[in-house]
């Protein structure tokens, strides 16, 4: 049997495992075992994702089940951290590329959303806190992709670097992924996308410390809290 604790996280319900002074138990590396519900599969992500629910006192519960998919689990093939489609390791740090960096969140989805977004061009870097009212997750992460696209400066001449953590953006929009919903959004992004000389899709695991994925995921929250829309450019 192990100490649980309510929290929040990322719009829902969950439990974190907790240490003696009932808080969060961190691991080494900053994680937090969390639960979808006592007793179930066992997930880990950073402790600063977390927001203790108020009213409810350290509760027993059994021990998180071993997750198979999870890194280091025990399946046959644990999942990949991060996989390219359209090109290559070396596109990921190539500095003559335009790299966006995109997320969305959504408290409740559907519920308040907000997308997040940054493009860097070299030394320049822009980045989006969008606020937009009532949605769901992926229409926010859809969002997040199409503000970067529509600021590049047209012409565009050189490859452009797509970095999410949405294996939907990344379905409908590069694997063929017959999409069932938000067909209006999709079809805004593939005119964003006609006349660019390449495009690569990089699909990154999320909540796993990957700076501006991270950084992307606190624009979009940003825009939920404040109910509003920035837009910052530096270099």
């Amino acid at each position: 049997m192990s100490d649980w604790v309510r929290v929040h996280f990322k719009g829902q319900q969950v439990w974190a495992e907790a240490d003696a002074s009932g808080q969060p138990k961190e691991q080494p590396g900053g994680k937090v075992t969390i639960v979808y519900k006592l007793g179930g599969k066992a997930y880990t992500t950073f402790r600063n994702k977390l927001a203790i629910m108020e009213g409810y006192g350290v509760e027993k519960g059994p021990d998180a089940a071993p997750n198979p998919r999870s890194r280091g689990g025990k399946g046959k093939k644990g999942k990949k951290d991060s996989e390219i489609y359209g090109g290559g390791p070396a596109d990921l740090t190539d500095r003559d590329a335009y790299h966006l960096w995109s997320d969305g969140a959504c408290s409740g989805n559907p519920g308040p959303a907000g997308a997040g977004t940054v493009l860097l061009d070299g030394d320049h870097r822009t980045e989006w806190s969008t606020w937009l009212g009532s949605g769901t997750n992926n229409i926010a992460e859809l969002v997040g992709i199409l503000q970067g696209l529509e600021a590049l400066p047209r012409p565009v001449e050189r490859t452009v670097v797509v970095h999410t953590d949405s294996q939907y953006g990344i379905g409908v929009l590069a694997r063929g992924w017959k999409a069932k919903a938000n067909g209006e959004l999709i079809a805004e992004i593939k005119d964003a996308l006609e006349g660019l000389p390449r495009v690569v899709w990089h699909w990154v695991r999320g909540h796993e410390g990957v700076a501006l994925n991270e950084r992307c995921d606190t624009l979009a929250r940003q825009a939920i809290s404040r109910r509003d829309s920035t837009v910052e450019r530096f270099g």
